[in-house]
């Protein structure tokens, strides 16, 4: 095998995630949640349910920070700056599998 590392895909656009984004959420069902366990369970004071997230992912957004791509999971990362159901600031980090068009939420706080 050696120690040759695989190459790293390129980090998808504003544009190309968003619509990876809304793709997924269209194609979910009513029981799939995006979010990790962290996500949901790891930080209750920060009160952002998942449905502030949902709304924060399908309204107009911008990256509030380059992706970083995680070389432990293979994936990129993307920080997400919008806003929850009652309009606060919050970032979103979602985790991305561009090939079957899915993505995770590690963690959200308010912004």
């Amino acid at each position: 095998m050696g120690d040759k590392e695989g190459t790293i895909p390129p980090p998808l656009t504003e544009e190309a995630l968003k619509k990876l984004i809304l793709e997924a959420i269209d194609n979910a069902t009513e029981s799939d949640n995006p979010e990790t366990f962290h996500a949901l369970w790891g930080h209750p004071e920060r009160g952002i349910q998942t449905d502030d997230v949902i709304h924060g992912l399908e309204r107009d957004w911008e990256f509030e920070r380059p992706p970083h791509f995680n070389k432990k999971h293979w994936q990129w990362k993307y920080y997400i700056e919008t806003e929850n159901i009652d309009g606060l600031p919050i970032l979103v980090i979602i985790a991305v599998d561009s090939r079957a068009r899915e993505f995770e939420v590690i963690t959200r706080w308010i912004n």
